[in-house]
């Protein structure tokens, strides 16, 4: 494999036919997105906090929604907790909400409403790290910053056959570096999203579309077997195996729900009460006394960026009732479970659940 070419390799007009002919490709075959309609900084913001953990096809319908109903930073700000969950719900990763929510509000406070047009004043908005500070800047105000993320990465990585780990300090100081060199400071909107969509969509991590690149005449790697192992990592993450077992308790058409803690990935949603292990064993009893578990339904696995979810909602009746007070549980009705924001794995267990064909989906191997 090449080592990391020296900047000095490179020439000037290398460089200049790469941005050319990207940008020739992007007016094109850019992808068409809602977020790319408006120069507006804060839905640009909010398209890409949504994209920080979303693909943009799944990304994308809640993005009109979330703009449909909180249309500007105001609205943001005054959204009640409950409602911005409910919107966010299913996208993971709620810190973003959390965060989005927190920083309408210090723009409100501290910026009078307008939205910050320097990198500083994006950059200290809580959730915003280098990536979506370059993405704002450049697009909503054509700031000469190079974006770079995982698309980045790969084009880079296999344009210049380089060998450099993108998660090493020196690795990514590196691409930095290069992605700088090569950004088009005098139109670096269309330049970074040119970039990014060539990634996505050409440059993919698999079976990438090599002949109808077009900046295949200039790829050091076109033709060899680099192209399926670039971009390289030193670490591989560690994923951890969790086993959760939900309980489910049901009485006159009511549920048991808690909310999490304002902490973890699922911060501030509702869920069924839970027990969470290691390993894989039996459950325990019911934590309410006098409960009786009459159905165990395995849900499909949830897979994180660092944890793999194994879950199991365990059905529970009680005749006659049982004190619940020693728990701080809330009760809803079955009715109204969907005003409730839930974890995604949890949302689409209940709606199919309370569905009014729920019983035969769990007949045969009482698997969701």
């Amino acid at each position: 494999m090449h080592k990391v070419p020296q900047e000095s390799a490179l020439p000037e007009d290398f460089v200049l036919s790469f941005r050319s002919k990207l940008l020739d490709w992007f007016h094109l075959n850019g992808r068409d997105l809602p977020w790319r309609r408006t120069k507006d900084p804060y839905k640009i913001w909010v398209s890409e906090i949504i994209l920080q953990q979303t693909q943009v096809v799944q990304g994308r319908a809640y993005y009109e929604r979330f703009i449909s109903e909180l249309p500007n930073v105001e609205a943001l700000a005054n959204v009640s907790e409950d409602r911005l969950l409910m919107l966010w719900q299913g996208l993971g990763y709620y810190s973003r909400a959390h965060n989005l929510k927190y920083s309408a509000q210090k723009i409100m406070t501290e910026h009078g409403g307008d939205f910050p047009n320097t990198p500083e004043g994006v950059r200290s908005l809580k959730g915003v790290g280098p990536y979506t500070t370059a993405a704002i800047m450049s697009i909503a105000y054509d700031y000469p910053l190079a974006v770079i993320d995982g698309n980045v990465y790969r084009v880079l990585s296999r344009l210049l056959a380089s060998d450099a780990p993108i998660d090493t300090t020196e690795g990514k100081r590196y691409y930095e570096e290069q992605a700088d060199r090569f950004l088009d400071k005098s139109s670096p909107s269309d330049y970074n999203q040119a970039i990014m969509d060539l990634g996505a969509v050409v440059c993919t991590p698999r079976n990438p579309l090599c002949r109808s690149c077009p900046v295949q005449s200039l790829c050091q790697s076109y033709g060899t077997d680099l192209v399926e192992l670039l971009p390289r990592k030193e670490k591989r993450t560690q994923v951890a195996q969790r086993y959760m077992y939900f309980y489910l308790y049901l009485h006159d058409d009511s549920f048991a729900v808690e909310r999490r803690e304002k902490k973890g990935i699922w911060k501030g949603l509702y869920q069924l009460p839970l027990f969470v292990s290691n390993s894989a064993k039996t459950p325990p009893s019911p934590p309410l006394e006098g409960w009786t578990v009459v159905d165990e339904l395995v849900l499909p696995d949830h897979r994180l960026s660092h944890r793999l979810l194994h879950i199991k909602v365990l059905v529970c009746y009680s005749e006659p009732p049982v004190d619940t007070s020693s728990h701080n549980y809330e009760w809803i009705h079955t009715a109204d479970h969907k005003e409730y924001a839930f974890p995604k794995p949890l949302r689409a267990f209940l709606d199919r659940y309370f569905a009014p064909s729920s019983p035969s989906l769990f007949d045969d191997e009482k698997q969701l």
